[in-house]
């Protein structure tokens, strides 16, 4: 006989009475989820009242095309990891260093590594990226990753022909522009090249090693490297490309025919100034038939494209901040490239071209730091 205690279904069926076993799998869904969502409710809270993490970059931007045809820019930065909540970063004290890299056509953040995260924080610049690894030197030494993803490849002792002999100071690493390398000293005061491209070390071609023979020297950590601002970045007026003109021959004066002034600035602006090209002193992107101009207004700094031919602004970025450009670059392909602080004390990376200017925020977060 079957004795099992049956109970009416809403359906008029009968099915084994069940309530006990539901309710034994409920409980312990209660304990894991009820501590859960008191977790998400303090992340949640905040992340929506505190300020974000601020970001500092140091006072170098490397560009370069890497390998699948993309235009990058590379640059190495200091960030706060606390009060922002970061699970990747909840061994840190406080402080991280970063390498990131940003696609110059879009503005896209390509990827975000993690260096350092030791107390004092290490000096990082960036000096090379192009083919297939972008290339930064730190307090520890060098580090090349993979410019597509930002995966460390080697670093320091890890250098191929490099090894033991390599030294950790940030001042023993620099690019060697005529030559495409990342040069360094070892301890044997030999100076060594690995071309963009490559992560091997070399001994350097004569020319190459003439060129920096006592200038790879080993120096102190800089407990100011990302504070440090690139002197002048921009001036009330600007020299534009082509043969200088001839003087009056009755007053011998220069006429400024090829200086470029802000004409195109806001009314309203306290100063307006053109952005430097700091490898040749010209108009930043005058070469391809373009400039950038700084204008200051109260709290808010706005950056301008302008048309050399029509001297007309093309486009426009406003940027509410206390201070202005920290650093720029032009890349051969005729990107301007610059950072500047905002509101928040975070870096933003501008990328001017011939018709567009827009910023990408450097180091930012989303939920829980991802």
């Amino acid at each position: 006989m079957d004795r099992t205690k049956r109970t009416r279904s809403p359906a008029g069926g009968e099915h084994p009475r069940d309530g006990r076993k539901r309710r034994r799998w409920l409980m312990p869904a209660v304990w894991v989820v009820v501590p859960l969502l008191a977790i998400a409710g303090v992340v949640t809270l905040i992340e929506t009242t505190t300020s974000p993490a601020e970001t500092r970059p140091s006072n170098a931007i490397a560009t370069g095309e890497i390998t699948g045809g993309r235009h990058v820019a590379v640059l190495a930065y200091e960030t706060d990891t606390f009060p922002h909540v970061d699970l990747f970063r909840i061994d840190s004290i406080g402080y991280s260093v970063q390498a990131t890299a940003f696609d110059l056509d879009t503005g896209e953040r390509l990827w975000d590594t993690m260096l350092s995260n030791d107390f004092p924080s290490i000096g990082a610049e960036a000096l090379a990226v192009g083919g297939d690894y972008a290339y930064v030197r730190t307090d520890d030494g060098l580090v090349i990753l993979d410019a597509a993803t930002g995966g460390v490849e080697v670093r320091d002792e890890q250098v191929p022909g490099l090894e033991d002999d390599y030294v950790a100071s940030r001042t023993s690493y620099a690019y060697d522009a005529p030559s495409r390398q990342v040069v360094l000293r070892d301890r044997d005061d030999a100076v060594l090249g690995i071309p963009v491209g490559s992560v091997t070390a070399k001994p350097a071609p004569p020319d190459v090693s003439l060129r920096w023979e006592g200038e790879l020297t080993v120096t102190e950590p800089d407990p100011f490297l990302y504070s440090q601002t690139m002197e002048d970045a921009t001036n009330h007026k600007a020299r534009l490309p082509g043969p200088e003109p001839e003087p009056d021959p009755l007053t011998g004066i220069v006429p400024d025919t090829n200086m470029l002034h802000a004409s195109w600035a806001p009314d309203d602006a306290w100063t307006a100034n053109i952005v430097l090209d700091p490898s040749t002193g010209y108009a930043a992107g005058s070469d391809q038939g373009f400039a950038v101009s700084e204008a200051h207004e109260g709290g808010r700094y706005t950056y301008q494209v302008a048309d050399l031919e029509t001297r007309t602004a093309q486009a426009r970025l406003d940027v509410p901040s206390g201070a202005g450009i920290d650093t720029v670059t032009v890349d051969a392909a005729g990107y301007v490239v610059m950072t500047v602080p905002n509101a928040d004390q975070q870096g933003l990376l501008v990328i001017a071209t011939a018709d567009s200017i827009r910023a990408s925020v450097i180091g930012e977060r989303g939920w829980l730091g991802w």
